[in-house]
């Protein structure tokens, strides 16, 4: 059993070892430069994070933010959010603590969009399930992955 709630000051560092860990583990380490561009998007005024705790502490996180016109660049679209991360803890893994996080994301906005890799089959599963549809717009980061946009509209 998991309790899913809007994080605090205090969650913030541990919703940033979630992110981290499960980067590490899927051997995407991240730099200190990343590390700390995510420690500011979840201190944002704006942000929308959400955490998951079991038993042992932080289970699972997730940040939104408003979607914004221009690809990010312009100002908020209103009834508009996008996600931009949910990560759980590796050893938690396949146990379904992603959806509920997911879920809250969703709360403050009727239309939510998200970015992930096209070979993500974990994430896909868990945005497919969760009513999210491809949009047809895909990209390549940096290092050459292939990424795909998703959206959900309730």
């Amino acid at each position: 059993m998991i309790e899913v709630r809007r994080a605090g000051t205090a969650d913030l560092e541990p919703a940033l070892d979630v992110w981290r860990a499960a980067n590490e583990a899927r051997g995407r380490a991240p730099t200190p430069a990343r590390i700390e561009r995510v420690r500011a998007k979840l201190r944002a005024p704006d942000a929308v994070v959400v955490v998951a705790f079991d038993g042992a502490g932080t289970v699972a996180m997730g940040l939104a933010e408003p979607g914004r016109a221009d690809d990010g660049a312009g100002a908020p679209i209103p009834g508009y959010g996008h996600v931009s991360m949910v990560f759980v803890r590796p050893d938690a893994w396949g146990r379904g603590h992603g959806a509920p996080v997911l879920a809250a994301l969703h709360e403050p906005w009727p239309r939510t969009t998200l970015w992930t890799r096209e070979d993500n089959a974990r994430a896909r599963r868990l945005y497919e399930k969760s009513g999210y549809l491809p949009t047809g717009r895909t990209a390549r980061l940096a290092e050459g992955d292939g990424i795909m946009q998703l959206e959900r509209i309730r």
